[in-house]
């Protein structure tokens, strides 16, 4: 492995999850460049890194790919473990195992329930084909309108349970979201949501309606240094191919833990298990119950990647089975 491998963040700007993980990267205090991609499919250059995974973002270092913030967060704590993610509790306490299940509520419910109240009618032809196909199924501007009283009801419910959690741990606001003295990837998760909320019913919403929630949001913004993300180094696709090519090593102690009932060397495809469900085709090279790497070789552009994801929220399968 590079003593100094080149990062590369493949995203765009309007992305949610891209922007945790840009600020995840600031808040390890990474040097990274980004690829500007398209938002809708279809990403030709990007199929070399990520063998048919169509989410954004991707992470990537070298010739290996993390796909899945899960997966990005694992990598960056353990290749940059000062400052963790994973800071102490109040009262000494770990708290990666509280943080994860929070994220899982929040990367998912929570969130799903924000995108309902996107105001569809902007949407153009082309964006609400590609968003119907990622959500499997056809995404009527009507019907969605219909909902959005309701469905903003259940927001404001889940809104409020986080508030509480908030207002309750931090202390008003005087310490970090789940109460640490220090920043934590909980600070991270929750100001996802707030950012894409603040988006949707403006910069003000959620410090007029719920002023810790906004309080927090714009703490860790701060601290993540928000504005830098207008000054990052820029590469091209095809620069980020090329990194792929020049930067390779192998993949570093490869394992079967026994927990998937398919053996390394498998032609498998992995897929999410919500919604952007198009197969990553690979030779399975490490599967844990944490995490799985698939090898991609791409004949055109005479690259070989690792891709990492992680196992909740996925599904590993051979790639022969008819299901």
């Amino acid at each position: 492995m590079s003593d100094n491998p080149t990062i590369v963040l493949h995203w765009y700007p309007t992305s949610p999850f891209a922007h945790k993980v840009a600020w995840a990267l600031n808040f390890k205090k990474v040097q990274y460049k980004s690829v500007i991609i398209s938002r809708i499919e279809p990403r030709p250059n990007r199929r070399p890194l990520d063998g048919g995974y169509r989410k954004t973002p991707i992470l990537q270092i070298g010739n290996h790919t993390y796909c899945d913030t899960k997966a990005i967060f694992a990598e960056l704590e353990r290749r940059f473990p000062e400052p963790s993610f994973y800071p102490k509790g109040s009262h000494g306490e770990p708290t990666e195992a509280s943080i994860n299940v929070l994220t899982r509520w929040l990367d998912t419910t929570l969130f799903m329930n924000t995108a309902s109240q996107f105001r569809v009618e902007t949407f153009d032809e082309a964006f609400l084909k590609d968003r119907s196909q990622f959500a499997g199924r056809e995404i009527n501007k009507d019907q969605v309108n219909a909902l959005k009283p309701f469905t903003r009801h259940t927001l404001r419910a889940d809104l409020a349970l986080l508030n509480h959690l908030v207002t309750e741990q931090s202390q008003n606001g005087e310490k970090w979201a789940i109460g640490t003295s220090e920043p934590s990837a909980a600070d991270l998760h929750i100001a996802m949501i707030l950012w894409f909320i603040n988006i949707i019913f403006g910069f003000d919403w959620t410090k007029d309606n719920f002023p810790v929630l906004g309080l927090q949001l714009k703490k860790t913004l701060d601290y993540v240094g928000y504005e830098q993300l207008d000054s990052l180094p820029k590469i091209s696709e095809e620069e980020a191919i090329e990194v792929a090519k020049k930067e390779r090593w192998d993949l570093e102690d490869p394992k079967h833990d026994g927990s998937l009932p398919i053996e390394l060397g498998t032609e498998v495809t992995v897929m999410p298990t919500d919604t952007g469900v198009v197969p990553s085709v690979g030779k399975l090279v490490h599967s844990t119950i944490r995490e799985t790497v698939i090898e991609h070789k791409n004949e055109t552009h005479g690259t070989t990647v690792y891709i990492h994801f992680p196992i909740v929220g996925f599904i590993v399968i051979p790639k022969s089975n008819k299901l």
